[in-house]
């Protein structure tokens, strides 16, 4: 009951700030609505291209792989976002959850499809999108917000994760 009024509080709070302002100033919790919350927020900052506000969501540690290792796996901050800064800058973002689990060490798993979405735009369309389904990230939080600290869209990876942390 608590959670549910947290949310309506925030809920409630949004239309004046709006719900991305106010969940990034919320101290984050170990609960899956928090989470939830910083994974809008992750993508609201990749979508308005804010690359500060996104290499923030990171671990100094993260390990990131993308779809295939054309793109080498990735380790730390700085190597993310040196290879991908310029990426969130000149694209869009969708991810939709398929399944999350909070783990018993504090983390949480997360299994998405995740979509790039490359301008321009006409109307509603893209030039180009990229699919990858499942991808999976892992959070934690650090601090007092949630971050993410290993990420990959590459199918094989993902699935080899989804089944070490029990998402099936």
């Amino acid at each position: 009951m608590r959670e549910r009024r947290k949310l309506i509080l925030l809920l409630g709070c949004s239309a004046l700030a709006g719900p991305i302002a106010v969940f990034a100033q919320v101290k984050a919790e170990p609960t899956e609505i928090s989470l939830r919350e910083a994974i809008l927020a992750y993508v609201a900052a990749w979508n308005r291209h804010d690359v500060e506000a996104w290499a923030a969501m990171l671990t100094d540690d993260i390990w990131y792989t993308e779809a295939t290792d054309y793109y080498q796996r990735m380790k730390g901050r700085p190597a993310v976002l040196a290879f991908f800064g310029d990426t969130v800058k000149t694209t869009d973002l969708a991810w939709d959850i398929i399944r999350l689990k909070m783990m018993p060490d504090g983390t949480a798993t997360v299994e998405l499809r995740h979509v790039a979405l490359i301008p321009p735009k006409t109307g509603d369309k893209y030039a180009k999108s990229f699919e990858s389904s499942p991808s999976l990230s892992r959070w934690r939080i650090e601090g007092d917000k949630w971050r993410m600290f290993f990420f990959t869209s590459h199918k094989g990876t993902a699935l080899d994760a989804i089944k070490k942390d029990g998402l099936e």
